[in-house]
């Protein structure tokens, strides 16, 4: 491919398998995403770099991909994630892990555990990962989630997070509550007092489903 012919100019192809991936950034489903491009076409080209590396748009090849519809996209050398972000454009829409994900990218050490970590994690939020990582307590993530979006974040509460996600596992498998984001932070809110105690707690949340159970009948 003739990188300066084609830079900056809008292509199009059929062969998907051109595309690389350069993260582990999970695909989550967007039904929106998926109606608007099969009525509406795709309205904005996927953005690569020079190594065809999708910087922007990965979610939009995902579905192009799907339906076997033609990809529209633009190779610019210098893209990277921070160009993204400051353009303001496709960054209103990314979820925090695509934030994770382009400064891990990037090398920052706090960001490439917190990425791995989310990798790893199954049952809790990327949004409660990220809150609790940082060592705070309640449910206010606003702060943590603006500082996240510059590319200001430690990772700083990493061993007492792995040790609740073992906790968390063993009252979903004792109790077999629903996995919910509000039960998740309230637990870590608790979990994180000095009074708290684990076995006490399932014993309390076994009685309450217990009581739940009855009053159905």
């Amino acid at each position: 491919m003739n990188m300066n012919l084609n830079t900056n100019e809008i292509l199009t192809t059929t062969e998907y398998d051109m595309f690389r991936k350069i993260s582990n950034r999970k695909i989550t489903e967007n039904p929106k995403l998926e109606e608007e491009l099969l009525s509406e076409g795709q309205r904005q080209p996927i953005l690569v770099n020079e190594k065809m590396e999708v910087i922007d748009g990965q979610h939009r090849l995902y579905y192009l991909r799907k339906h076997r519809k033609p990809v529209r996209y633009i190779i610019d050398p210098t893209a990277n994630f921070k160009t993204v972000i400051s353009m303001n454009t496709s960054a209103v829409n990314w979820a925090l892990q695509d934030y994770v994900y382009s400064f891990a990218l990037e090398g920052d050490p706090e960001f490439v555990k917190l990425a791995k970590f989310l990798d790893e994690n199954e049952l809790l939020s990327d949004k409660m990962v990220i809150v609790a990582g940082s060592g705070r307590r309640d449910g206010t993530a606003a702060h943590v989630v603006k500082k996240l979006k510059k590319g200001d974040y430690v990772f700083s509460n990493e061993k007492q997070l792995r040790e609740f996600c073992k906790f968390y596992e063993r009252v979903l498998n004792e109790t077999k509550l629903p996995n919910k984001p509000f039960l998740q932070s309230v637990l870590w809110t608790l979990y994180t007092t000095s009074v708290f105690d684990e076995n006490r707690m399932l014993t309390q949340l076994k009685k309450s489903k217990d009581l739940q159970r009855k009053n159905c009948y």
